[in-house]
């Protein structure tokens, strides 16, 4: 029994599966809206320290690195007074 042939005729388009990546999603026709729901943290983010994840003191970021640290957990760097969390001030 011989194949039928294809109803569409030779107009039709190719109809291949296609694996959209995360690069893809992100280039894409909404590719702002899910850049922002994605890499953007939330506004009520909780501001913890990032060495012992305590929340209730948080006030200074880190220098060198910008990650939020207490007041038991930052250093003074001795070079330039500034402060340091516990990662950077071994450095």
């Amino acid at each position: 029994m011989p194949k039928r042939s294809c109803p569409f005729g030779d107009a039709a388009p190719l109809q291949l599966k296609t694996r959209v990546g995360l690069r893809e999603l992100s280039r894409g026709v909404r590719g702002e809206e899910y850049r922002r729901e994605v890499f953007v943290p939330p506004v009520g983010a909780s501001r913890a320290c990032s060495s012992c994840v305590r929340t209730g003191d948080v006030k200074d970021a880190c220098a060198q690195c910008e990650r939020l640290v207490c007041q038991s957990c930052s250093r003074l760097c001795s070079c330039c007074n500034t402060v340091t969390c516990s990662l950077c001030s071994a450095v």
